[in-house]
C-alpha cells in the first residue's frame, strides 16, 4: 500500500481544508443628492442602524477553540466588535450575521451548506435561497433605513489551488482567478442594485495566513511564497478594483493583517503577523485570533465611518 499523500491527509489536510478565510472588501454609500428646489421633500425619519455581515467563516468569528481544537463559531468575530464600535456613536445597533463557513463566490450565489454549522437566515439549498438572494431581499425590505453591509469572501476560492508544487499552484491560480473576479462582480452588483439610499457597502480583501508556514514548516517554501505573492500582488488588487467598479468601499484586510509586510530578514513582518494574528503557527488553523478579528473590526469601522455617519443622520 502506498504511503498517504501528506497534502491530503494528516496536519497538512487540516491546513488545506481550513484555508484563507478571508476576504475580503470595501464600503460604498449609495445616496441621493440634495434637492435643490426651494421646497424640499420631508426628511427621512431616523431608524435603527443595522449591520449585515456576509461572507465566509471569518464573518462568523470561527476559531479552533472547541473540544480537541475543533473549529467553532464564536461571538468574538469582527461583526460583534464592529457593532460595539458603532454603538458608541449611534446608540443601539442591530446585527444580522449571515456569513457561512466554507463559502466561496459560487456558494454565495448558488447556495451551499455551512461548516462549522451556524444558524443562517436562509436555506442555502439553491440560487433562490442563497446568501446573496437572501441579502437582496433583506436590503429591499430595509428600503431607506440605514444599513451597513460587510462582505469577506475569496479565500475559499483559492483553497482548491493549494499544491506542494509551485508551478502547479500558479497554473491553478491563473485558471481560477477570472472566475473569482466574475463571481465577486456579480455579488457586488446584485447587492448594490438592491441597496437603498442609506445603505453602505463595504468589502474586504483576502488575508494570507499560509505565509506563517515559512516559520511553522509543513509546506514547501517556494509554494508558500508563490501563493503569498499572488494574493498580495495580483488577487487582492484585482478584487479591490472589482469592488470599487461596482460602487463599494474597500477595506484592505490583507494589508491590515500584515500581509504587505516584508518577507526578508531574521523575522519577516508578513510571517510574524500571520503567526501573531491567526492560528496558523500555533495549531495549523487559518482563522483569526482575537486581535486579528479586532483589527478587522477597526478596519471596517474606519473605512465606513463617514458614510455610516451620513446614513444614520439621514
Amino acid at each position: 500500500m502506498s504511503a498517504p499523500d501528506p497534502w491530503t491527509s494528516g496536519p497538512r489536510r487540516v491546513l488545506a481544508l481550513a484555508v484563507l478565510a478571508l476576504v475580503g472588501l470595501a464600503l460604498v454609500v449609495v445616496g441621493t443628492g440634495l434637492d435643490r428646489r426651494d421646497v424640499r421633500p420631508p426628511a427621512i425619519a431616523p431608524a435603527q442602524l443595522e449591520v449585515m455581515s456576509l461572507g465566509d467563516s471569518l464573518s462568523r468569528g470561527v476559531q479552533p477553540v472547541g473540544p480537541g481544537g475543533a473549529d467553532v463559531v464564536t461571538d468574538r468575530g469582527y461583526p460583534p466588535r464592529l457593532v460595539r464600535l458603532l454603538s458608541a456613536r449611534h446608540g443601539e445597533v442591530r446585527l444580522v450575521e449571515a456569513g457561512c463557513g466554507g463559502a466561496d463566490v459560487t456558494t454565495l450565489l448558488r447556495g451551499g451548506a455551512c461548516a462549522p454549522r451556524a444558524p443562517v437566515p436562509y436555506g442555502g439549498d439553491g440560487p433562490a435561497s442563497s446568501q446573496v438572494a437572501w441579502a437582496v431581499r433583506r436590503l429591499r425590505d430595509r428600503g431607506s433605513a440605514p444599513t451597513l453591509v460587510t462582505l469577506d469572501v475569496g479565500g475559499n476560492d483559492l483553497l482548491r489551488c493549494l499544491r506542494p508544487d509551485r508551478r502547479a499552484l500558479q497554473r491553478c491560480l491563473a485558471a481560477g482567478e477570472p472566475g473569482l473576479e466574475r463571481g465577486l462582480r456579480s455579488i457586488a452588483r446584485r447587492l448594490r442594485t438592491a441597496a437603498g439610499p442609506r445603505t453602505v457597502l463595504v468589502g474586504a480583501t483576502v488575508p494570507d495566513p499560509f505565509v506563517g508556514l515559512l516559520r511553522a514548516g509543513g509546506a514547501p517554501r517556494p509554494a508558500v511564497l508563490a501563493l503569498h505573492r499572488a494574493i498580495r500582488d495580483r488577487v487582492n488588487p484585482r478584487l479591490a478594483a472589482v469592488l470599487r467598479d461596482e460602487g463599494w468601499l474597500v477595506g484592505d484586510l490583507g494589508r491590515a493583517l500584515g500581509g504587505n509586510g516584508t518577507l526578508t530578514g531574521r523575522d519577516p513582518r508578513a510571517v510574524a503577523a500571520a503567526c501573531d494574528l491567526t492560528w496558523m503557527c500555533a495549531v495549523g488553523d487559518v482563522h483569526l485570533k482575537d486581535e486579528g478579528y479586532a483589527r478587522a473590526a477597526r478596519l471596517f469601522d474606519r473605512v465606513s465611518r463617514r458614510s455610516v455617519d451620513r446614513a444614520v443622520g439621514g
